[in-house]
């Protein structure tokens, strides 16, 4: 399987579900782009490791998405109260992603000259992440998208890791880094409902 053909997909894949998931209000919206954006970071880091160590970084992310959405749904289905969208958030935020993306892909090449292992697409796609997660860090307080937002900062800084280092110790420990980040995402969801179970 050459994974390199499909590495501009899959830019383009990690570009959207990560501006959806700084657009998105709807958590059910959010836990699918996160696994479409592991998808994407999955095939970029299969540029340089074999398929198989590549597809833990799919695992991981799709069972951080389950942890995430097993969370939300004991907290019955909506724990955050959303108001609609507006036209201004929705202007706002697509600003905020096309800017992040260009910004990318104009620093995309210097990457590539500092760090000469790294593909281009590899460099777009790991700097799209990083500044579209960086914003949603900086956008919000709330748990679920403070954990997609570290998500999102983190698999940027997988794919970056992945055309230097191709340890097996080292996809592990990404791994439990993405689970652990879930798991502490998801008790900070439900720590408001157990201290009222608690009185």
């Amino acid at each position: 399987m050459n994974v390199e053909s499909l590495a501009v997909p899959a830019v383009i894949l990690i570009f959207l579900s990560a501006s959806t998931l700084l657009g998105s209000r709807d958590w059910r919206i959010c836990i699918a782009a996160l696994a479409l954006q592991y998808l994407g970071i999955t095939l970029l880091v299969g540029i340089h490791w074999p398929i198989e160590e590549a597809a833990v970084k799919l695992l991981a992310g799709w069972m951080a998405g389950a942890v995430l959405g097993l969370a939300l749904i004991s907290l019955h289905g909506e724990p955050e109260p959303y108001e609609s969208l507006t036209i201004s958030y929705i202007m706002f935020r697509a600003l905020l992603a096309v800017l992040a993306g260009l910004a990318a892909y104009s620093i995309g090449d210097s990457l590539v000259e500092w760090i000469p292992e790294i593909a281009p697409p590899q460099a777009t796609g790991s700097l799209v992440l990083i500044g579209l997660g960086l914003l949603h860090l900086g956008l919000t307080t709330r748990p679920l998208r403070v954990t997609l937002g570290l998500l999102t900062v983190l698999g940027g800084f997988e794919i970056l890791y992945a055309a230097l280092e191709s340890s097996i110790l080292v996809a592990g420990l990404l791994a439990t880094i993405t689970l652990g980040l879930a798991m502490v995402g998801a008790y900070l969801m439900a720590a408001p409902s157990l201290e009222e179970v608690e009185e």
